[in-house]
């Protein structure tokens, strides 16, 4: 597996852009909820999976807010390329409630003229330069960039939750914000896909995996209490939840698309 990637990409609407094209038959591996809104294309055959185990359908180019973990299986000579966004694109995209879009990969053909999306996918078949993948990704979305980048009400709050990196109470955002936490909850479900609660658990869960990742930590119990978690098993807990497996069998699975992922930046800043 090559994994391509620009640790100094900058754009305006883009937060990343990683190409991974297989040079081999890989096993099922599995894909984590980082809280983000995809493009992605797919090129050749991989397989994907839902969190319940079932196959779902995979378009040639598709928009996916967040949701569950996933699991794929990608054969010789396939290719992701992915086009990574702030969570409310997907509701600036499709017009559409996002919880009701959630684990829903959507083909972008419904939403960008057939003809764009097809010359676009047939023109960054061949392309593995980060630079010249976002130029021909540019000139066929960028008048949708307009559009999509409407700031929704959630934004603010979902960049104060990744800011205090997930450790907070609900409570605390309807006392920083104008907002109830019934509107909170509701502004949630509709812009960014899930419960406030469910995003600040998952947004916490991104950092301290990242720093399990790491292997720079004095010990568990420290790396857990560092996080606020209660204990070992509140842990075991969101492992289950955002992994579906226990954190022995994530330390002993190899899973270099996970690995890779998780060795870049969690929050990205735009480019202006």
């Amino acid at each position: 597996m090559i994994f391509i990637h620009n640790e100094n990409f900058r754009h305006s609407f883009y937060k990343d852009v990683t190409r991974i094209n297989y040079i081999e038959d890989m096993s099922s591996q599995l894909i984590s909820d980082y809280g983000y809104t995809y493009i992605m294309l797919r090129y050749g055959n991989i397989e994907a999976f839902n969190n319940e185990g079932k196959k779902v359908e995979v378009p040639k180019v598709f928009i996916k807010g967040t949701g569950d973990y996933f699991t794929v299986k990608a054969y010789k000579n396939s290719s992701w390329l992915s086009f990574e966004l702030p969570n409310h694109i997907l509701h600036n995209v499709t017009k559409i409630h996002s919880f009701k879009n959630r684990n829903k990969l959507i083909d972008l053909s419904l939403y960008v003229d057939d003809d764009v999306v097809k010359s676009m996918y047939e023109n960054l078949r061949e392309v593995n330069s980060i630079e010249e993948i976002t130029k021909i990704a540019d000139q066929h979305l960028r008048e949708n960039y307009k559009d999509w980048s409407v700031l929704q009400p959630s934004v603010e709050i979902v960049q104060y939750i990744l800011d205090k990196k997930g450790m907070l109470a609900v409570k605390e955002l309807s006392d920083f914000f104008p907002y109830t936490e019934r509107s909170i909850e509701r502004m949630f479900k509709k812009e960014v896909g899930a419960s406030p609660y469910r995003f600040i658990c998952l947004v916490r869960f991104n950092y301290i995996i990242r720093e399990l990742e790491k292997k720079e930590h004095k010990s568990l119990s420290k790396l857990i209490a560092d996080y606020d978690y209660y204990d070992q098993s509140h842990f075991e807990k969101d492992f289950q939840k955002f992994l579906g497996q226990s954190i022995r069998d994530y330390k002993n699975d190899y899973n270099p698309l996970l690995t890779n992922g998780l060795s870049r930046a969690y929050i990205k800043r735009s480019k202006y």
